[in-house]
């Protein structure tokens, strides 16, 4: 349960889904991403509980716009639109070289 109320706390419930979304490091589970973005969350959301008007408001604007992007980059919505050839994951110079290394990726997690 969020101790914010209103908006604040609509933007600090949706924020704390969208991380609770990133996927944890398979090579480093120890130094997740997921880590620093509780870390920085917690911290806006405590500088946002005191701030009022103008700037409070301007700041739930970025805050909304900071997570539509990670609800994007956790849906891989870019990734899906821009699409990489297969000339970049599979070069000529070294063709499975990446196929190989998601396995290695994948067996050592």
């Amino acid at each position: 349960m969020s101790r914010y109320t209103g908006k604040l706390g609509e933007l600090h419930s949706a924020y704390t889904r969208v991380v609770s979304l990133w996927p944890v490091d398979k090579l480093r589970p120890s130094h997740c991403y997921k880590n620093v973005l509780n870390q920085q969350m917690n911290l806006k959301f405590e500088k946002l509980s005191t701030i009022h008007g103008t700037q409070l408001n301007q700041e739930l604007d970025r805050i909304e716009q900071e997570i539509t992007a990670l609800n994007n980059l956790v849906k891989s919505k870019y990734r899906f639109q821009n699409k990489v050839s297969e000339d970049i994951t599979n070069p000529a110079s070294h063709r499975g070289y990446y196929t190989k290394l998601l396995e290695s990726i994948d067996r050592a997690s």
